[in-house]
C-alpha cells in the first residue's frame, strides 16, 4: 500500500483516517436508520392490509353464530341459551331489539316470522344484503324484517327516567296498546307491525348503551315488558324474554323493575331469561313486589 509521507511537521496535503471509535458509530447511525424506515413500511402495509380485511370482512354476509370476541358480542354459553329458547319455541313470532350475525342467526332456528329493531342504517342495509344472499333457506328475507328506529334517550338519562316514571300511572302495568301508552319509555314510534302484534319470544341487545352520550336500552326494556304483559294478559301462552348485558347497571336495574325478579327462570353470563305468563303480576302493576330501591 502506498503511504504518501508529509516529512516533518509540514505535510498538509495527506488524508487522514477517521478514528475507529468515530466510523463505528456513523456505521451504527446509518444502520438504525435503515432499520427505522424498514419498520415504518412494514407496519403501513400491515396497517393497510388489516383495514382491507375488516372492510370486506364476510362476517355479515354469512351472518354466522360469531365468535363472541366483538364489543358486546354473545358469549358461547349465552348464544347457545338462546338458541335453545328459540328451537323449543319455533315456529314462533320473535321480536329482537338489535342487530348483529349473531342475532341474525337466531332467525335460521324460527320458522315463523322474526323481526329486528335497529337504530343503525349500516347494520340493516348489511342484515338486509345477507338475507337476500341467503333466500331460500329457513329464516330468508320472506320471514324476516328489520325496523329502523330513532331511540330519543341517551344511557345517561336512565335515573331521571326512572323516578319518573315510578311516579306516572301511565308507566303501570298497560291495560291497552303499548301504541296508546302514555309513558315517555314506550317506543311509541315504532311500526304497528311491532307495536301491534302478538309476540312469542323477545330479545333485548340493543341499542348499544355502552357510553353514557349513546341511546340506552330502557325504552327497549320496557317495551319489551308491556308487550309481553300485554300478550300473556289476554290468556295466550307465556312470553320469553331475554336482556343481554345485565352486567351493566342499566339493564340489570330496568329488568327487575319491569321483568321482574319472580319471572327469571334462566341465566347464563349476562344473559337474563323471563318467562311471562299470564295473571303473573297485579293488575295495576308490573311486578308482585314493590320497586328496588336504588341507592
Amino acid at each position: 500500500m502506498h503511504m504518501s509521507g508529509g516529512g516533518g511537521g509540514g505535510g498538509g496535503g495527506g488524508s487522514r483516517m477517521m478514528p475507529p471509535k468515530q466510523l463505528l458509530t456513523i456505521i451504527l447511525l446509518v444502520f438504525c436508520t435503515l432499520s427505522f424506515i424498514k419498520l415504518l413500511l412494514v407496519t403501513s402495509s400491515s396497517s393497510s392490509s388489516a383495514r382491507s380485511a375488516f372492510r370486506s370482512s364476510p362476517a355479515w354476509d354469512a351472518a354466522g353464530g360469531g365468535n363472541g370476541t366483538a364489543r358486546g358480542a354473545l358469549a358461547a354459553k349465552e348464544l347457545a341459551l338462546l338458541r335453545s329458547l328459540v328451537a323449543e319455541r319455533a315456529p314462533c313470532r320473535m321480536l329482537v331489539f338489535g342487530l348483529s350475525p349473531q342475532l341474525l342467526a337466531l332467525a335460521k332456528l324460527n320458522t315463523g316470522a322474526t323481526a329486528f329493531v335497529t337504530d343503525s342504517a349500516e347494520d340493516a342495509d348489511a342484515a338486509r344484503r345477507a338475507l337476500l344472499s341467503g333466500s331460500g333457506r329457513r329464516g330468508s328475507a320472506d320471514s324476516v324484517a328489520v325496523h329502523r328506529v330513532r331511540y330519543r334517550d341517551a344511557a345517561a338519562e336512565a335515573w331521571p327516567l326512572l323516578w319518573r316514571a315510578r311516579g306516572s300511572p301511565a308507566c303501570r302495568r298497560p291495560t291497552g296498546t303499548v301504541r296508546e301508552s302514555g309513558c315517555p319509555l314506550a317506543l311509541t314510534s315504532l311500526s304497528r307491525e311491532v307495536l301491534d302484534a302478538r309476540w312469542d319470544v323477545v330479545v333485548v341487545d340493543g341499542p348499544s348503551g355502552a357510553a353514557p352520550e349513546e341511546p340506552g336500552r330502557m325504552g327497549a326494556i320496557y317495551t319489551a315488558a308491556a308487550l309481553a304483559r300485554a300478550a300473556a294478559g289476554g290468556g295466550g301462552a307465556p312470553v320469553d324474554v331475554a336482556v343481554h348485558d345485565v352486567d351493566r347497571t342499566i339493564e340489570r336495574w330496568y329488568a327487575w323493575e319491569y321483568l321482574c325478579d319472580d319471572n327469571l327462570v334462566a341465566a347464563k353470563g349476562r344473559l337474563w331469561h323471563f318467562r311471562v305468563a299470564a295473571g303473573a303480576g297485579p293488575t295495576d302493576a308490573f311486578c308482585n313486589t314493590g320497586p328496588v330501591e336504588i341507592l
